[in-house]
């Protein structure tokens, strides 16, 4: 069992272990600290406060690490424990926790073993996941400025076992491990063993398809990233914010939406339901320029001057109806974070300064009889700017006559 340490890379200086005192990292603890190394390690237990034992491992993981002469970093997350979504949660809040503090030069490990690959694999087809969620725990992946390493993927929870028993080792019991609460508790107790009954080999299969799913992903995303690079606009390739809708139409219905989930990715939002995913294409289809609107989770899909856009969501500042320069040489305008320059403007606009009154003007929902609208709404089209931009582009004006729009800050 111990040749599952050997992939560590050699540049790791620090070995970071997440110490939950269950079995599995009371294993992985016992071979780090059995072998010659020459990385030092730590222990870091996070305390969840979900459970009433929580205090009481915390005090187990601490006698461990004094048992074995080891640093211990104890984190205490206060989450709702009437949350929805509990387990995610609480991963979500442990991995930004180590992502945050963790340096180069270190190594988290996590204890992930075997049949956690399975039940997450199980979990993940329950909900419907595509390639990217059926292929499972990965061995390894950056986390921050840090390397992220689960040695014990391809042993089970059974050889854990027999190797705890054979070493003596002792481990935390948690007790929530016993209910049928969490969904992976009922497939560890209720599901997994009639799988187990009827197929032994089970692990060795589903661990097959991981592998599989996984050469899909790559797959797949080397063909995104290939129509990613046709679908950017040619003029603006800075730009990620779009997609060319004529060259989404030009693929077939997998690849478009291939190609979605990869556009949405390389944004950073997350990705969209398989079903709103399939209402795009078919918007995609048939709206010519406008009304097309995908909801996402912090983000909208919409459609403008035949450009797909991924609009993030935002609390943005209240404007005020118009700013002025009042003589000034840089007007400042926070909500936005825009300062411009007196001169700057002049020559955006190809003028002469004569001293004129310059004022910038926002849209606002209370000034729409604004007399020069029609010229606005030419202006609007002719600079190309999205419907849902509008409000916060500022327009120029000199001795009260629009002059113009700063389309700088529309990015």
């Amino acid at each position: 069992m111990k040749s599952c340490l050997e992939s560590i890379p050699d540049n790791i200086e620090r070995v970071v272990l997440a110490f939950s005192g269950g079995l599995d990292s009371c294993v992985l603890l016992h071979l780090l600290t059995s072998h010659p190394h020459s990385y030092s390690v730590q222990l870091w237990h996070v305390n969840h406060g979900l459970q009433e034992s929580a205090d009481e491992m915390e005090v187990f993981c601490n006698a461990r690490a004094r048992e074995y002469g080891l640093e211990i970093k104890t984190s205490h997350l206060h989450l709702d424990p009437h949350a929805g979504n509990l387990e995610s949660t609480a991963r979500q809040a442990r991995y930004a926790l180590f992502e945050k503090e963790l340096n180069q030069g270190d190594c988290l490990m996590t204890a992930h073993h075997a049949d956690d690959q399975v039940e997450t694999f199980m979990l993940n087809a329950l909900r419907g996941s595509g390639s990217a969620g059926l292929r499972g725990i990965a061995k390894s992946r950056p986390i921050g400025q840090s390397t992220l390493f689960r040695p014990l993927l391809d042993i089970s929870r059974e050889e854990l076992s027999t190797y705890a028993r054979h070493h003596q080792i002792k481990w935390f019991e948690d007790p929530s491990n016993a209910s049928d609460r969490f969904d992976r508790n009922f497939l560890r107790q209720q599901v997994i063993p009639l799988i187990k009954s009827r197929w032994p080999g089970y692990i060795g299969s589903i661990r097959s398809v991981i592998e599989i799913q996984a050469e899909t992903v790559a797959v797949l995303e080397d063909l995104a990233a290939q129509d990613y690079a046709t679908a950017l606009d040619p003029s603006d390739r800075e730009n990620t914010d779009t997609l060319c809708r004529q060259a989404l139409l030009e693929l077939i219905p997998a690849r478009q939406k291939n190609l979605i989930r990869y556009w949405l990715k390389q944004r950073g939002c997350a990705s969209l339901p398989q079903a709103r995913i399939n209402e795009l294409v078919s918007q995609l289809r048939t709206k010519k320029n406008t009304g097309l609107m995908i909801r996402g989770n912090g983000y909208s899909i919409r459609l403008y001057n035949q450009r797909l856009f991924s609009v993030l969501d935002g609390d943005s500042q209240p404007l005020q109806e118009a700013y002025e320069f009042d003589r000034s040489p840089v007007l400042k305008i926070g909500e936005i974070g825009l300062e411009i320059q007196r001169r700057e403007m002049i020559r955006y606009l190809g003028r002469n300064d004569t001293g004129q009154a310059i004022k910038l003007m926002f849209r606002l929902r209370n000034n729409v009889s604004n007399p020069a609208r029609h010229r606005l709404k030419r202006l609007f089209q002719k600079h190309k700017i999205p419907p849902w931009k509008r409000s916060i582009t500022p327009q120029i004006y000199f001795d009260d006559e629009l002059v113009g729009l700063w389309t700088l800050t529309t990015k």
